[in-house]
């Protein structure tokens, strides 16, 4: 059965023309066929398909050489035969290079068949090479958005964590920590009264326990969200790590000349994930205790984080080259992490000689907002950043007018502040207690008013609210919390100071981090108690303030 082919012919000579589609039908071909012998026409018909076109090598005012300018012109592949009266062979390689598929001479003209098969192959593996090369392309795009998708997927799901964590943390330190500061204060206030020696000695192993209980929740707080990292930026965060380190027998070391550095928060958890990742590499693989962090910026932009170690290192070429069984996979979880937001991860290791990680991250140094740098201090329990200028001038008119003795009771149920300017005059120390939970301030109140010399003139419930009220009362002592919403202890503390120069501040904090009490003895406290350890300590450092008080005085 013939094979339909359409055939373009570019001949001047009829009777040449009809030998060829003779020797065409001969070959086994049905051809449909064209004649033309001018450019125009030409170009007239490139409008339709053809499965071949077979050419004169010279026509009047037109050449094979033309017509295969324009067909690379309309980028077009078409086979395309030279069958030629008399051709020379530096031409024939002209024509060849300028796309013609072969050529053949018109007194052999037994061999158009074969050539026509010939180009027709070749044209058809041409077009299954493109396919292919398309079909590639877009599996290639498909498997690029695939794995783009993953990195922000493996990012999106360490910053949940992160946020998940923080969340917990959140309410293990707002609800059980408190509780357990409570409880123990009730415990020492009932140790205190207690004469009978076994409800002494059970009180005091109660006491034990709910020491534990309280050193243990302190201890899962902070890992599960350091909070170094969200309240004093990641240079602080790398120091806490580098101590944390030491509790899984690693001797950390951290290298470097900034003080803060300006990321975005996401930014700035997944680079502390990625150190600590890497440092935990070292401990389960390196077989050393000793270990280098450097933290440096480069010259081209960029802050670059360096994990080393001297242990026995490995193939880093051949971990490029990992399966899915490799005990390494810590890596390729970092490097997926950085490129997710724009960074690298360059490895340098060999066996016996150690291994050195550079996290490397774009870096421009700047005031953002939102970076992981200490530039003021707001609580995390709000996302609410206030300045502090503005509230000072509109203190509420109605904390000026005094509370009857019913008024206070419901304030105390409700957690609202409470002034006592009926009691402002008597002799002896003016405190304000400023803490967000009410059991906790109605806990420390209780233990002060055990002494007849300190009178608590107010309390409030947030930051703002505490440098407001600070301004009327001018206590002598503020006893402040650390977390507070609004405004956090540290910022209030910092304005408190500034506004009432004669008002003491003692920090008061769940967190026995020597990050908080610095942090707050930078703002202006003069003091900082635990509250864990509030009922032994409290009055201690109230006396300790107003002694200090009085010699400035």
């Amino acid at each position: 059965m013939s094979k339909p082919l359409r055939v373009l012919l570019l001949e001047d000579e009829e009777h040449d023309a009809e030998l060829m589609v003779r020797e065409l039908r001969r070959a086994g071909y049905d051809p449909d066929w064209r004649r033309v012998d001018s450019e125009d026409a030409y170009l007239a018909q490139l409008e339709h398909s053809y499965d071949v076109i077979l050419s004169d090598n010279s026509m009047p005012g037109f050449s094979a050489i033309d017509a295969l300018h324009h067909l690379r012109h309309r980028e077009m592949d078409l086979p395309f035969i030279i069958v030629s009266g008399s051709i020379g062979e530096e031409q024939a390689v002209s024509l060849l290079r300028h796309g013609a598929a072969d050529y053949l001479m018109k007194d052999r003209p037994d061999r158009l068949g074969a050539a026509v098969t010939q180009a027709l192959e070749q044209k058809r593996l041409r077009d299954d090479n493109r396919a292919a090369h398309r079909a590639l392309q877009a599996r290639t795009q498909d498997l690029l958005r695939s794995q783009e998708r993953l990195r922000a997927l493996a990012s999106d799901l360490t910053l949940t964590e992160q946020r998940e964590r923080r969340k917990l943390a959140t309410d293990l330190h707002d609800y059980l920590a408190q509780l357990l500061v409570v409880g123990r204060m009730k415990l020492r206030q009932a140790h205190n009264q207690a004469k009978d020696p076994s409800t002494v000695t059970y009180l005091e192993q109660l006491d034990k326990i709910f020491d534990d209980s309280l050193t243990y929740t302190r201890t899962l707080i902070t890992d599960l969200a350091p909070p170094s990292l969200q309240e004093f930026g990641l240079v602080e965060a790398l120091n806490w790590l580098k101590e944390q380190m030491r509790s899984h027998r690693l001797s950390v070391t951290l290298k470097t000349d900034l003080q803060h550095i300006n990321l975005p928060e996401d930014q700035a958890i997944l680079l502390f994930q990625s150190v600590r990742e890497l440092l935990f590499n070292v401990i389960k693989h390196a077989q050393t205790d000793v270990a280098l962090v450097q933290l440096d910026t480069t010259p081209t932009g960029e802050l670059r984080i360096i994990v080393e170690d001297s242990g026995v290192g490995f193939d880093a070429a051949g971990l490029l080259a990992r399966d899915c069984t490799t005990t390494r996979f810590g890596l390729f979880s970092v490097s997926e992490r950085m490129q997710a937001i724009g960074g690298r991860i360059e490895l340098e290791s060999s066996p016996s000689h150690g291994t050195r990680a550079s996290v490397i991250l774009p870096y421009w140094p700047s005031g953002e907002k939102n970076s992981s740098a200490p530039v003021s201090h707001v609580s995390g329990k709000s996302n609410r950043v206030r300045e502090v200028a503005g509230f000072m001038a509109t203190a509420q008119s109605d904390r000026r007018s005094d509370l009857v003795d019913g008024e206070r009771n419901r304030n105390e149920v409700s957690g609202r502040p409470w002034t006592k300017h009926d009691e402002a005059d008597r002799a002896g120390i003016r405190i304000m207690l400023v803490d967000d939970h009410v059991m906790v301030r109605k806990g420390i109140k209780s233990i002060l008013d055990n002494h007849e010399s300190i009178t608590v003139i107010g309390e409030a419930s947030d930051g703002q609210e505490a440098v407001s009220l600070a301004t009327q009362l001018r206590p002598d002592i503020v006893i402040m919390d650390v977390n507070l919403p609004i405004l956090d202890g540290i910022a209030a503390t910092g304005e408190i100071t500034k506004q009432c120069p004669e008002v003491r501040v003692i920090g008061l904090s769940v967190h026995e981090s020597s990050h908080w009490k610095e942090a707050l003895m930078k703002a202006g406290a003069v003091g900082f108690v635990s509250k864990g350890s509030v009922t032994e300590e409290l009055y201690k450092a109230i006396e300790q303030a107003m002694r200090m008080k009085t010699k400035e005085v």
